[in-house]
């Protein structure tokens, strides 16, 4: 017999799990791109001494 719950819940632990590893895989290309940009800043010489901050690592 077909138990449309059953299915239901499944369904709703796929979509979690979905969730969970896009969301994972999201922070950790974000976390590259910061690392990357913080790379090349290091590489560029700054005048008066000065540091530049990857605007992707702190968010803004």
């Amino acid at each position: 017999m077909w138990m449309p719950w059953e299915w239901a819940a499944r369904s709703n632990a796929r979509a979690v799990e979905n969730a969970r590893t896009a969301t994972t895989l999201c922070s950790r290309r974000r976390l590259e791109q910061a690392e990357v940009e913080l790379y090349l800043a290091a590489l560029t010489p700054q005048p008066y001494g000065g540091q530049v901050a990857a605007s992707g690592a702190t968010g803004s």
